[in-house]
């Protein structure tokens, strides 16, 4: 069976992002109607507890990172930023807590986060002892182009967004969930992935450009992405993207997790190949499942046993110095009880033949040697086959 039940996965991520809506709310309630005073926060007079509805944030036009405007040091608490502008701004040191971005858009030259928290862990309840509040941001509806540097976005909700050419680098991305997404070109470096999320997403382009190590672990989670275009670019695309996962899971030394996105990559890389690399593919996926799927060998081995006893029906066989052989010139003869019968000789043949211990009953005639010839080679080369298979599965 598959190591990841998606089905399962999903449903869990489900419960888990209305868990974090509700605790989100209980939290936003509490700090903007009770007036709870934030330890340690100093709230921004222009955006902290404010609706801002369609303003510009930044500069008009198109820019590079050294003329962005700067934005520093600022708390920005329980602010809702709806159909708003950020552009060429560059966020450094500052805290968004609480805050909801509604149809926003992050565009002209990007938008830079550098050393900003989008989570704020601590409680403000006592006893806050091993106690976290976890309230954390949600981004709707937006498009972003964004650079996060060295950054805390845990807890971090994406939903309905189009996230394109944004880079994310040495940022904490702990139990992010982005779902109904899009993400095209997304560079990840060295960067915590813990816990985080997909969900029904459309992913183009994924790049690990790792000095170090981006982190998983057994909570990383990527849903799988169901293809629009359906042509070979497509598809090459979407290898590509389960191939980088599949690499960087098993990087974090979690095998089980890289063999089902290995098996969805070739699964998907198969698509989009010429004939011959297509049909060993397929020869491939038949009899092992690439590997991953150690049940395809026995159902392939009694898909083969069962192919070659009905080879042995018109080829011959010999039952107790009997030759039994169906063929169209004998027609009127044929007994469906009769066929029965030497269906069941000729497969207990087959298996004989097959697992290379030789027949019972039954046995080759002259013409059919070579039938059982080939059928014991094919038999060794399963048995081969499907112990690797199995073997690898049970080490990891």
């Amino acid at each position: 069976m598959a190591y990841i039940n998606f089905k399962e996965e999903k449903a869990v991520l489900e419960e888990q992002l209305e868990k974090r809506k509700k605790n989100n709310e209980k939290l936003y309630i509490d700090i903007v109607k009770q007036k709870v005073d934030l330890t340690g926060y100093v709230p921004d007079s222009t955006y902290s507890y404010n609706k801002i509805e369609n303003e510009l944030i930044g500069k008009k036009g198109l820019y590079d990172e050294d003329n962005f405007m700067n934005v520093e040091s600022l708390d920005i608490i329980c602010s809702k930023f709806i159909g708003c502008s950020f552009r060429n701004v560059k966020f450094k040191e500052c805290r968004f807590i609480g805050c909801t971005f509604e149809e926003c858009i992050f565009n002209g030259g990007g938008v830079v986060f550098e050393n900003c928290r989008f989570v704020k862990e601590e409680s403000e309840k006592l006893p806050a002892l091993n106690k976290k509040d976890n309230l954390s941001c949600i981004f709707y509806k937006c498009e972003i182009y964004s650079k996060f540097l060295n950054c805390d976005n845990s807890y971090l909700i994406f939903e309905k967004c189009k996230i394109r050419n944004t880079s994310i680098e040495l940022t904490a991305m702990n139990n992010v969930i982005v779902m109904h997404s899009e993400l095209s070109v997304i560079d990840i470096v060295d960067s915590d992935l813990s816990g985080f999320k997909t969900y029904e997403c459309y992913i183009e382009d994924i790049q690990f450009d790792d000095k170090y190590k981006t982190k998983f672990d057994e909570k990383t989670f990527f849903d799988k992405i169901e293809p629009r275009v359906k042509d070979k670019e497509e598809y090459e695309g979407i290898y590509m993207t389960y191939e980088s996962l599949a690499n960087k899971f098993k990087e974090n030394t979690l095998n089980n997790n890289f063999g089902e996105y290995y098996y969805l990559g070739k699964c998907t890389e198969r698509k989009c190949l010429n004939i011959m690399p297509k049909i060993g593919s397929y020869l491939y996926w038949l009899l092992c499942g690439y590997g991953e799927r150690p049940w395809f060998c026995v159902l392939s081995s009694l898909g083969i046993i069962f192919i070659f006893s009905i080879i042995y029906l018109i080829t011959g066989m010999d039952l107790d110095g009997e030759i039994v052989r169906y063929t169209l010139s004998n027609i009127n003869t044929w007994s469906i009880w009769k066929f029965f019968k030497d269906l069941n000789e000729s497969i207990n043949l087959s298996v004989g033949m097959f697992a290379g211990v030789g027949c019972n009953n039954s046995k080759p005639t002259e013409l059919s040697y070579t039938v059982a010839n080939m059928e014991m080679l094919v038999g060794v080369v399963m048995m081969g086959l499907g112990i690797g298979t199995l073997t690898r599965k049970v080490v990891r």
